[in-house]
């Protein structure tokens, strides 16, 4: 029973097919596997500018805002030393011990890159973690370490941007990690609670509105609590978000008006 042809071989998405399919039947009814390997890899780059070693990503119709080089310490030792003022002391032109970047097979199942930020305030490691993010990477903050060093663990990342009809609490989260903060999360090498704010969620009583509680370890102070809650409150702002403090350790934010 022969086959109806499913495809347009006179559009330009069907003359692609073609291409393929002539080169395929060519090779007769017993396809070489090498031989049809070889054709395809040559149609996804010469056709489709697609290369056959690459990422998924190169086949999503969004690309993505960011893709960051790969985690190694020589890449991420030179992102560091280029953040500038928050990051590095300026009485310290060499950046001598401000931080460490190593690798370390026990952490990630040695697929990250770790920092250590040697007696780092909150805001300082915020910062780096934000600078990290901001360039593409995967970033995340563990607790400190008993002599007082901050521990980020960085992994090659693929961001994407977050559709403009997204849900509020779905911008707000983005925004949030992009500015360093953090979810609290679990990490199954450190058994550490990550500091930061919870999920935004949508107060009902204040429509359009969104509750931001401070979560932290428990041996955090209220004053360390309020100090995160109003760098929240600042990030939030500057983006041009309402923001309603609703105590030390909560607030209510509300999305910018979008033309």
């Amino acid at each position: 029973m022969p086959l109806t042809r499913k495809f347009d071989p006179t559009s330009p998405d069907g003359q692609r097919i073609a291409v393929l399919a002539r080169r395929l039947l060519a090779l007769g009814t017993d396809w070489p596997g090498a031989e049809v390997v070889t054709i395809l890899g040559e149609w996804f780059v010469e056709i489709l500018g697609i290369d056959p070693e690459g990422p998924v990503y190169q086949v999503d119709p969004v690309p993505p805002r960011l893709v960051s080089p790969d985690a190694t310490i020589e890449t991420i030792t030179e992102l560091l030393l280029n953040a500038g003022k928050p990051l590095h002391d300026p009485h310290r032109p060499d950046h001598a011990d401000e931080f460490t970047v190593t690798t370390d097979t026990e952490c990630c199942d040695g697929d990250c890159v770790t920092v250590t930020l040697p007696y780092a305030r909150p805001a300082r490691a915020r910062f780096a973690l934000a600078w990290l993010r901001q360039a593409g990477y995967e970033a995340t903050e563990h607790n400190p370490r008993p002599f007082g060093g901050r521990l980020l663990h960085v992994r090659q990342g693929v961001i994407r941007d977050t559709p403009t009809h997204a849900p509020a609490e779905v911008h707000a989260a983005q925004h949030l990690w992009f500015q360093g903060f953090t979810f609290p999360s679990i990490d199954a090498y450190v058994h550490a609670e990550v500091p930061g704010p919870t999920p935004p969620i949508p107060v009902a009583w204040r429509p359009g509105w969104l509750s931001i509680d401070i979560a932290a370890p428990q041996d955090t102070t209220a004053n360390q609590r309020k100090k995160t809650a109003n760098a929240i409150a600042d990030v939030f702002r500057t983006a041009n978000w309402q923001v309603d403090r609703r105590g030390t350790e909560a607030l209510h934010v509300y999305p910018p008006a979008t033309s």
